[in-house]
This record gives C-alpha cells, structure tokens and sequence, in this order.
C-alpha cells in the first residue's frame, strides 16, 4: 500500500523517516541485475533474503509455497528478484496460472476466456520500492510477455500514486495497455488503545446504533447468546461445519462467493493455524451458530477474509453485534488495526476510519491472444462502467444491488426438509 517513492522505502523498512532522498538516491544509482525465480526450489535458495522484508500474509513466503501456488490452476512461480551489487535490493512475488479469465458486468457473470495470467501477490513488492527498482520489475514483465511466458499481467490493489502502479500505467503501448484503471477504496479501522477511545471515535450516531443493537440481541437471547474464537489446527475440522451452516444460506452462496467448506479451505485454515494467524470467531444462540467472523491476525493487524450471519437474523444485526465485541478484545490485547479487504460494503465504510485509495492494472502481451483479451476487457468494462453511471444518476444501483442479493438468498435458502 505505497503513496510514493520515499514512502515506499520507509515502508519497507530500509530505511527511518529521516532518511534524506540524498541518501536514498545513493541507493539507486547502482546498475540493476534481475532474476527471476521460477521454481519452488529456487524460492528456498532466497529464503532468507524474502523472510527478512516486512511482508504482507498473501505474499508471505511459506503461504506463497504452502498454500498460494499449490493451486491446480498454478503453472509455476514468477518471483522478479533486483540486485544490485550482488545483493537483492527488491522483488515482487508473482505466479503464472492457467485461468478462464472472468468478465463481468455487475453481478452478471459472462463466459470467460482461457488464458495464461502473469499475477502478483498483494503487497508483494518487497525491499526497496524505489523508482529504478519499480522500473526494473515492470520492463522484466513486459519481457515476459514478449517472451510468450503469459498472455497478460495483473497487478492487483496496487497505491495510487505509488512507484509501482505508476510504472505500469507507463509501460505498453496503446493496444496492449489497460485502458480502464480506477481507484477504488479500501476501508481500514485503525484501533485505539483501549476500548473507551473506541466508542468516542465512533460518531453519536454510530454509538448510539451500536449499543441499541447490542441491548435489543440481549433483550431477546440473553445469556443463551455466546461467541467463541477458534485459532487451533486441532479445531478446525470442529468449526468448519459451523462456518458451513451460516454460509448455505447466505447471499454471497447464491452469488458464488464467501466461505465454503471444502478440503482445499480446511488446508488453508489449518496453514493459518499452523502460522499462529488463525482467529474464526463464531456467534452462537442457543448452541446453534448463527454469524462468525474469518480473518488472520499478524503484526498486529487483523486481515478479514469472511463473514456472514443468517438472514433470519437480519432484524438483531449480529454481523454488527459480533465485529463490536471482536473489536473490543482487539483494543484490549494491542491490536493496532482491522483491515477489511477489498470490496465495497456499507459496514466498511461505516466502521472503518482510514481509506487507502487502490488501483488494478493489466499489462497485456502483444500477441493475438493479449490482444484479444484487451479488446474483451475494455468492451466489458465499458459497458459495465456507463451501466453503472446511468444507474447511480436514476438512484436505482442500490435498489439493483438489493434486489440481486435477495434473488441470491433465496437460491441458497433452505428447503422445509432441511
């Protein structure tokens, strides 16, 4: 989550805020030698460089090998190392995978293209994120797509106004270049140190919200109400079931999105686990659960993959009722933030009290394929962008959005039998 080139360097922990852009310079006159890293046995061989640079989870190294490229889909790994004067100075952390590139217009899906994707794992520009070094990675791309390595890039959730995305944007001529890159916010709450300083940064409105839904789930479930945090190997077979009976009925499930539980998630709660990151909160009534909440805590910071409640609860907001007590234990044990993850969603904005404004941008190849995948993209992008423009100004996106999530819910809604 980078805003410039000094930020970036600060960020990455190479250097203190006090560092002058004279000193930093120094660093980036030296002549750039790139590597790429191509199988798991060469990431081992740059353990230690990797393992000693801040890192994001998704681009943490034992996740890359344990659990993001273990994927079918994936091909191989596509780590951009730069070194200079013998030493790495940066590297970005990518994969190349074999897809059936999505299109969508809204929440209509549209048939995909199969397609060779050259991705990056966010945050996974690590080490020195200097303007040389950003440069180097994005003509190392390039010269893979030339190469016929893939047949497009995606750079994923990238800062405006970072080194890296504006590097990107510059790299491709008009017919291989992304022609519909926009900034879209990512909601983070950052934590006070304790929990009376929470409620007086929420506004009056929020308070007030907060502690009528919280008195009104007391008032009709009282102590038959409990929550209970899972972060064990040993219990994730025992919760998996529970998240499953929350997640059926929901609208993401109708929406093919959100948790699911099959052998491939268990693997990755277990890793989580195994990494001491796993923290699945499950609220229950009556011993029945009724709403949870997947995320990882490391660094002090708590990353949210899922979350969901039965919709026949919508009335007790206990989506609501669980982020305020998980919220509480956070500010209580030094938790320093809450990130939310990407995509819109009126509890973010409401919650949340930091926006990073992020950007996607694809590079594509200047084979027919690349081009064909461009001319693709920018059709339905086009139209999903002017469909959305004309929604906004006749008020109807919300109602739209609406009315789609409950065709969704009830999809996925159980059957009398069930």
């Amino acid at each position: 989550m980078n805003s410039n080139a000094n930020l970036d360097i600060v960020r990455a922990g190479l250097c203190d805020e006090g560092a002058s852009l004279a000193q930093i310079s120094r660093r980036e006159d030296r002549a750039a030698e790139v590597r790429i890293v191509r199988s798991s046995a060469e990431v081992e061989q740059i353990r230690q460089v990797w393992s000693a640079w801040p890192s994001h989870r998704d681009s943490d190294i034992d996740f890359c090998l344990e659990f993001g490229w273990t994927r079918k889909e994936v091909v191989r790994p596509h780590v951009i190392v730069i070194y200079r004067d013998g030493r790495a100075d940066a590297m970005l952390v990518g994969w190349i995978e074999r897809v059936r590139l999505k299109s969508q217009i809204g929440y209509l899906r549209l048939p995909g293209v199969p397609a060779l994707v050259l991705n990056f794992s966010y945050g996974g520009f690590l080490g020195n994120a200097s303007i040389e070094n950003s440069e180097a990675v994005i003509q190392s791309i390039v010269g893979s797509l030339r190469d016929g390595d893939a047949d497009m890039a995606g750079l994923d959730h990238l800062g405006s106004g970072s080194t890296l995305l504006d590097r990107a944007m510059l790299a491709s001529g008009f017919v291989t270049r992304d022609h519909f890159v926009r900034a879209d916010p990512h909601n983070v709450m950052l934590l006070p140190a304790t929990v009376d300083d929470l409620y007086r940064g929420f506004s009056q409105g929020l308070r007030a919200e907060v502690r009528r839904k919280r008195k009104k789930v007391l008032a009709d479930f009282g102590e038959s109400v409990a929550i209970r945090c899972y972060s064990h190997e040993s219990e994730v077979d025992e919760v998996a079931p529970l998240l499953e009976e929350v997640a059926k009925g929901t609208y993401q499930r109708g929406l093919g999105v959100g948790f699911q539980d099959t052998e491939e998630m268990r693997r990755r709660l277990r890793f989580c686990a195994r990494k001491g990151w796993l923290r699945t909160y499950v609220l229950t009534i009556a011993g029945k659960p009724c709403a949870f909440w997947v995320g990882t805590l490391s660094n002090d910071s708590f990353l949210s993959d899922y979350n969901a409640y039965k919709p026949e609860y919508r009335n007790y907001s206990l989506g609501t009722y669980l982020l305020i007590y998980v919220v509480e234990e956070f500010c209580k044990a030094g938790v320093k933030n809450v990130d939310f993850g990407f995509g819109p969603a009126e509890y973010k904005e409401r919650f949340g009290n930091s926006v990073l404004m992020e950007s996607s941008v694809c590079i594509f190849s200047s084979r027919p394929k690349g081009l064909l995948l461009n001319v693709v993209r920018s059709m339905t992008c086009s139209i999903d962008s002017a469909a959305r423009k004309l929604l906004e100004r006749t008020n109807l996106l919300s109602k739209i959005k609406k009315l789609w999530r409950s065709r969704a819910a009830k999809v996925t809604a159980p059957t009398p039998a069930e």
